[in-house]
């Protein structure tokens, strides 16, 4: 096989186990708030979560939107996900000196917090810069 066919082949399988991942997610989150599960995940349970949770209930149905669609593109929605051999991180795919220096981070790593985290600060930081972190997803 020629190793640009099977280079395209190995692209075409992450690309969908990605895809069962997302649909995974999507089918256990909550549809009032924009797909972003009201429970969060790793990390907002703590005492911070109360604080994401009142934020993302006051955003708006275009920005809740946006956050689902752009970290189903990112990343398949994983809060999780490590991309780029690390330097990528998070359903936003965050480079770790952008999620510092984002609006309403918490600090740390992203995968450290849960999507509903994840999502109030891609969408503030998205307000302050615009797409431009996502220039593909977003």
């Amino acid at each position: 096989m020629a190793p640009k066919l099977k280079m395209i082949l190995v692209l075409l399988a992450a690309v969908a186990a990605l895809a069962a991942v997302g649909a995974s997610v999507t089918a256990t989150a909550g549809a009032t708030d924009g797909g972003v599960s009201a429970s969060g995940g790793s990390g907002d349970g703590s005492s911070d979560g109360g604080k994401y949770k009142r934020i993302w209930e006051k955003t708006s149905r275009h920005d809740k939107r946006w956050a689902r669609k752009t970290s189903e593109c990112e990343s398949g929605r994983d809060p999780n996900a490590i991309g780029g051999g690390g330097k990528y991180r998070g359903a936003f795919q965050f480079m770790k000196s952008t999620w510092h220096d984002a609006p309403k981070s918490p600090g740390g790593d992203p995968i450290d917090y849960g999507l509903k985290t994840q999502s109030v600060v891609a969408v503030k930081l998205k307000h302050r810069m615009g797409t431009k972190p996502w220039p593909v997803c977003g």
